[in-house]
C-alpha cells in the first residue's frame, strides 16, 4: 500500500471508527443511567414489600423522627447510606427508616458498571472490524481509478522518452553542423520537456538512489546555464568553489533544476535575482521573488498557489532529499523572496 493509499484508509478509517465509538460511548452511557434508575426502582419497591411484612435480612429497620423536608416513600443515597422513610401511623410522630446497606448498593452499582464495560468492549471490537472493512471498501474504487491513472501514465512516460530523446540527440547534431537560435530554442524545449518527463517518471516509477562521485560546482553551473537560456532576465549568480559529494548525481540534478525552477517561475517583475553559495556542507538558493504563501504545505503532492504548474516538483525534491540524506530548510517572505538550504551529509 502506497502513502497516499495509507493516508487515506487511515483518514476514513478513524472517522469512521471516532464516530461510532463516540455514538456506542453515548448509547452505553445511556444504559449505563437506565439501569441505575431501574436498580433504584427495584430498591424501592422491595423496601415497600418489606414496609408491611419485615421479611427478609436484606434491608435494616430504624425508627427515626418526622423530617418535613424528606419525602416518604422516596429513596435517598447519601455517602453513607441507601434509605427510604414510610409511615408508622398517620398520626405517630415518628416514621420507619428502612435502609439498604451502601456496601451493598455500590456492589450492585460495580455489576452494572462491569456488565456495560465489557458490552461497550465488545462493542469496540465490532466496530474496529467493521471501521476496517468500511475503510478497506471505500478505497477500493479509488485505488483501482488511481492504479489506472498511473498505469496509463506509465504508458505515457514509456511512450515520450523515446521521442523526446530523438529530438535532443538531432537537435544537438544540427546545432554542431549549423547553430542557429532557432535551434538553441527548439533544444531549451525539448529540455524542458525532458525535465517534466523525470518528475514524472520519479513520482509514478518511484527512486533507487545509485552513489557516484560528481563535483556540486561543475553541475550547478551546468543548470545555471541552462536556466540563464530559459529565463535572459533573471540575473544568476553562483559563489563558492569546487566540491566533491558523493550521492546519486541524477536525482542530485532533478532537486537543484526543481529548485531553481520555481525559482525562475515566481521571480521579481522588477531586477529578478538568484544567488546560489556553494559550502562544503551546504548548498543555498537565495531568490527575491514574490515568496511562498503557506510554507507548511509546499512539500504536498498537487499544492499550488497559483495556476502554473502542476504542484509535483517541491514534492518530488522532498521524497529526493530524504532518499540522499540531505536536510531540507525553507524560509520566504512574501514579496520579498526565498531561500532554500540544502545541507549535504
Amino acid at each position: 500500500m502506497k502513502n497516499y493509499e495509507k493516508e487515506s484508509f487511515l483518514k476514513i478509517f478513524s472517522i469512521f471508527f471516532i464516530v461510532l465509538s463516540i455514538l456506542s460511548f453515548v448509547i452505553s452511557y445511556l444504559y449505563y443511567e437506565n439501569q441505575i434508575s431501574v436498580l433504584n426502582g427495584n430498591i424501592l419497591s422491595q423496601m415497600k414489600e418489606y414496609n408491611f411484612n419485615f421479611k427478609g435480612n436484606k434491608f435494616i429497620a430504624t425508627i427515626v423522627k418526622k423530617d418535613p423536608h424528606k419525602k416518604i416513600g422516596r429513596l435517598y443515597i447519601t455517602d453513607k447510606e441507601v434509605y427510604a422513610l414510610f409511615y408508622i401511623s398517620k398520626k405517630s410522630k415518628s416514621l420507619l427508616k428502612i435502609i439498604y446497606p451502601k456496601d451493598r448498593y455500590e456492589n450492585d452499582i460495580a455489576k452494572i458498571r462491569y456488565k456495560i464495560g465489557l458490552l461497550y468492549i465488545v462493542a469496540l471490537i465490532i466496530i474496529l472490524f467493521l471501521s476496517l472493512l468500511y475503510a478497506y471498501y471505500a478505497l477500493k474504487p479509488m485505488k483501482k481509478a488511481v492504479d489506472l491513472i498511473e498505469d496509463f501514465l506509465k504508458d505515457v512516460i514509456h511512450d515520450i522518452n523515446t521521442p523526446i530523446t530523438t529530438i535532443l540527440l538531432n537537435t544537438k547534431y544540427l546545432m554542431r553542423k549549423n547553430p542557429s537560435d532557432e535551434l538553441e530554442r527548439i533544444e531549451i524545449s525539448a529540455n524542458r520537456i525532458l525535465s517534466l518527463y523525470k518528475n514524472f517518471e520519479a513520482e509514478i516509477r518511484g527512486f533507487h538512489p545509485q552513489k557516484n562521485s560528481f563535483d556540486i560546482y561543475e553541475i550547478v553551473l551546468q543548470r545555471v546555464d541552462y536556466f540563464r537560456k530559459l529565463y535572459p532576465s533573471i540575473k544568476i549568480e553562483v559563489y563558492g568553489k569546487s566540491v566533491i559529494y558523493d550521492s546519486d548525481k541524477d536525482a542530485f540534478i532533478r532537486i537543484l533544476d526543481n529548485i531553481l525552477s520555481n525559482s525562475c517561475k515566481y521571480a521579481s517583475l522588477k531586477d529578478p535575482k538568484i544567488d546560489i553559495e556553494i559550502k562544503e556542507d551546504r548548498l543555498v538558493i537565495k531568490d527575491n521573488g514574490i515568496g511562498i504563501k503557506d510554507i507548511s504545505k509546499v512539500f504536498e503532492r498537487f499544492y499550488k498557489e497559483n495556476d502554473r504548474g502542476i504542484g509535483i516538483g517541491m514534492n518530488i525534491v522532498k521524497k529526493l532529499c530524504d532518499e540522499l540524506g540531505i536536510k531540507i530548510k525553507i524560509e520566504s517572505q512574501k514579496d520579498k523572496g526565498t531561500t532554500v538550504e540544502l545541507t549535504l551529509e
